[in-house]
């Protein structure tokens, strides 16, 4: 009776347990996933705490009230106060979130198929159960599943540290800048994954790691210039027109792209340069026949529309990427077989 108890005892598993392919996967990977794992908790941690100490901090300085009247003598006195004490601490933090990506891209995906190949182990894919498609699907998924949650819960929190600052600060601390654009919302992740993606491609097609994780430094690099030239262009712009000023008629939070000078009749004219050393700027510019000014400009609602079109972006460059490679694996690593000698 006890033996039967025992043995029954045995065969319960409680819980999800990895098998097969991926806890094999797992396993080659788990120091860097637990390395991962845990970064991820710290910064959750942190950003939670500082968010209690921001929030406390507005609430104390009444800085609600300064919305809109962030240049008014008190209002700036208070906000450069709280911005050196809150802004200034997690611009370094928002600034290296964009290695981010690259550390998933060289660390995680350039070593990922590039060992296989390197070492010769992906031969014994053909003497296994599993067909050559199941294990690239494993090797490429669980790591990519474990990138979507650890950047994931990092941007989170970095988002959840930044939005109450850049809240009260308004436009002293501007959201179109590089950071913190690249080091919160979902962009973060959609960068990752592609950089991830952008590694294990390069792994399969150099079949080195060193050169895998050069290659994906570079053209990672590369990749993020072209998202940054074609960032503006990624959601439609707003264009204002406006008589009798010299200044753009854009909100102070929005993002400038273009501005110039009008005519009277609203026809977009050439700049008069030489007005703005003049005595009196206006009168020139009147003489030049300019008396308005229109500007194209991303308002700051715009934000979360570009970060998701960018993530969008990301990820379909990334789709691009799996195909290759599950191309070149199907095609048998791009090694041509050899006929055996008779």
């Amino acid at each position: 009776m006890s033996g039967v108890t025992f043995r029954s005892r045995i065969g319960v598993r409680r819980g999800p347990r990895l098998r097969g392919l991926t806890w094999l996967i797992w396993r080659q990977n788990r120091t860097a996933f637990w390395i991962g794992l845990a970064a991820a908790a710290a910064v959750a941690v942190y950003a939670a705490v500082q968010h209690q100490h921001i929030t406390a901090a507005v609430t104390a300085q009444h800085l609600d009230a300064c919305h809109g009247h962030e240049y008014s003598t008190p209002c700036l006195s208070r906000l450069n106060s709280f911005g050196q004490h809150y802004q200034f601490p997690m611009r370094r933090p928002l600034q290296v979130m964009l290695l981010l990506p690259f550390l998933f891209g060289l660390f995680l995906g350039g070593p990922q198929l590039a060992q296989e190949l390197e070492s010769g182990t992906y031969r014994t894919v053909a003497t296994q159960s599993v067909t050559r498609m199941l294990w690239f699907a494993a090797k490429l998924g669980v790591p990519l599943a474990m990138t979507v949650i650890i950047s994931g819960v990092i941007a989170a929190a970095m988002t959840w540290w930044w939005h109450p600052v850049a809240r009260a600060m308004g436009p002293l601390f501007r959201w179109p800048e590089w950071y913190p654009f690249y080091g919160v919302g979902p962009v973060v992740v959609g960068l990752s994954v592609l950089f991830y993606l952008l590694g294990t491609t390069l792994g399969l097609f150099l079949r080195r790691t060193v050169l895998a994780m050069g290659a994906t430094l570079v053209t990672g690099a590369g990749l993020f210039a072209l998202l940054e030239w074609a960032r503006p262009h990624l959601w439609p712009t707003h264009t204002a027109y406006a008589q009798h000023t010299a200044n753009p008629p854009v909100p102070k939070t929005a993002w400038l792209l273009a501005d110039g000078p009008l005519s009277p009749d609203g026809r977009r004219v050439s700049e008069a340069w030489d007005c703005y050393a003049a005595d009196d700027i206006k009168r020139c510019l009147t003489s030049h026949g300019i008396t308005g000014r229109w500007a194209e400009y991303h308002p700051a609602s715009d934000l979360w529309p570009l970060q998701w079109t960018t993530t969008g972006l990301c990820l379909a460059l990334g789709a691009v990427l799996i195909v290759l490679s599950a191309g070149w694996v199907r095609g048998g690593f791009g090694i041509r077989s050899r006929k055996a000698p008779r």
